[in-house]
């Protein structure tokens, strides 16, 4: 009597088991997940995310085949400045499916664009800081007239409590206090007013990141603690430039979007003022190169970002510049995949970069690997957001 019960209760179990069938699948493709190889797999989707991850097969009444293809996460450009809805389109078929505002002079539109374009396909999707941290007259405050600055008629936590209402998604600082160009000075925070907004930040679970590009200023900021810094250093005056630097982005866990690329931009057309003043005192490719190869020998996280550089880097194929120069400084393929991808991930605590059990099925689908040669990433085939591509 009891082996009959075994009999029928497996039997019953087989008869109920069916294969899982899934929307899509594509299958016999390689995979980069914003963090390691995963070799060759059979990727799963239903609807707008990633249902399954296998090395085995998948079932589907659509099946894609990968063969000799590879997919990596859509990619992110970590320090944009968007002013028009055009320049969430430059980077979207490169790949470029994220942008992370870092200023904005009109946050009620930015909350709109990071609403409405977060499904539109053809579109890159937006997050933002809002306004920056500044004091009035500071930088950007002279391009953005009409934002909020901190002032004696304006606390932090009131400036704060403001950027939290606009649904900000992490905050931006700004320490701003060198020539440029000719131009003496502007105003800006002080090292008390950055140490407050960081803290005060952190306590509210935002993170925080600065807009500082002097080695004496990144850092006695280091000490404070922010999140990250969206800017390498800049200027030839800091030149060598000490142990001591890098060691306090180590020891204190602060991640760079060194924003580099621009040195390998062609000033072409440029005023020669401009021309003679950026060779006498910005950093060259030579010397952005040799700081970040120790940036990245000493490991700190390196995330890609452009910057707008006033119109003169898009945010679309400069972005590869930027990838150029982690190429020049020594970072391995696959290093250089994480800074536009999963390293985005860590340093933000944001859904960008990675592609997860139960992640959006945003990526791009590229006809070989950058893993063999990373300029492969401009050979896209598809670029995939919430399980749809055209």
């Amino acid at each position: 009597m009891k082996r009959i019960l075994i009999l029928g209760l497996l039997a019953l179990s087989v008869g109920c088991y069916k294969t899982v069938k899934y929307d899509t699948v594509i299958k016999n493709v390689g995979l980069f997940n914003g963090y390691e190889d995963q070799g060759t797999v059979y990727i799963a989707i239903n609807s707008d995310t990633i249902a399954y991850i296998s090395t085995e097969e998948l079932q589907s009444d659509q099946i894609i085949d990968g063969t000799g293809k590879y997919i990596i996460p859509g990619m992110v450009n970590a320090h944009v400045h968007v002013s028009e809805t055009e320049q969430l389109r430059q980077g979207y078929p490169l790949g470029i499916m994220y942008l992370l505002n870092m200023h904005t002079g009109l946050e009620v539109r930015e909350a709109e664009w990071k609403k409405g374009y977060q499904d539109s396909t053809g579109y890159s999707i937006l997050y933002g800081a809002g306004h920056a941290a500044t004091v009035p007259g500071g930088h950007p405050n002279q391009y953005s007239p009409d934002m909020e600055t901190i002032s004696d008629s304006l606390s932090i936590e009131d400036w704060l409590n403001h950027r939290i209402e606009k649904n900000v998604d992490y905050i931006k600082i700004i320490r701003e206090h060198h020539e440029w160009m000719g131009y003496p000075p502007l105003p800006t925070l002080s090292y008390e007013q950055i140490k407050e907004l960081i803290d005060r930040s952190h306590e509210k679970g935002y993170k925080v990141v600065v807009h500082a590009n002097t080695a004496e200023e990144m850092m006695k900021i280091a000490e404070f603690k922010p999140d990250g810094f969206v800017h390498m250093l800049d200027y030839k005056e800091d030149l060598p430039v000490s142990d001591k630097f890098y060691n306090s982005l180590v020891e204190n866990d602060i991640f760079v979007i060194p924003t580099g690329g621009m040195s390998l931009k062609s000033m072409d057309g440029a005023p020669p003022f401009m021309i003679d003043w950026v060779a006498n005192n910005l950093l060259d490719v030579e010397e952005r190169t040799a700081i970040l190869k120790k940036m990245y020998e000493k490991g700190v996280l390196i995330v890609a970002g452009t910057d707008a550089q006033e119109g003169q880097m898009d945010f679309g194929a400069d972005y590869f510049l930027e990838l150029e120069l982690y190429q020049r400084a020594g970072l391995t393929n696959l290093d250089i995949l994480k800074t536009a991808t999963g390293n985005a991930a860590k340093a933000f605590d944001l859904p960008i970069g990675e592609l997860t059990v139960g992640s959006k099925a945003n990526f791009v689908l590229l006809k070989d690997s950058p893993l063999n040669d990373i300029s492969n990433l401009k050979k896209v085939e598809q670029v995939w957001k919430n399980g749809k591509w055209k």
